[in-house]
């Protein structure tokens, strides 16, 4: 009997951080993103709360500075926004 592993990890969270999401943008876009919204927020100031929370923050080869999703960065300033983040980033136990 023989026992094969699959090439796939089964860890939605190892593929998820594997794979570079296609609408990743610099802090200053991001700034950009969220300066339309009723709260808008500096790119420092999102940077940090951001960075505060355990949240995926990628490098592009050839290009300088940080990029982060912009699906991810919305969802995260909606749910600060909200109330459903503490102002450090972290969810309410």
């Amino acid at each position: 009997m023989t026992t094969t592993t699959s090439a796939t990890p089964s860890c939605v969270t190892a593929t998820f951080l594997r794979v570079r999401p296609p609408d990743l943008i610099n802090w200053a876009e991001a700034e950009a993103a969220v300066a339309t919204s009723p709260h808008p927020m500096s790119a420092r100031d999102l940077r940090r709360k951001f960075k505060a929370e355990p949240r995926p923050v990628f490098r592009i080869y050839g290009k300088r500075g940080e990029h982060v999703s912009r699906s991810a960065l919305l969802e995260f300033h909606r749910d600060l926004v909200h109330g459903w983040l503490l102002p450090n980033g972290k969810r309410p136990q």
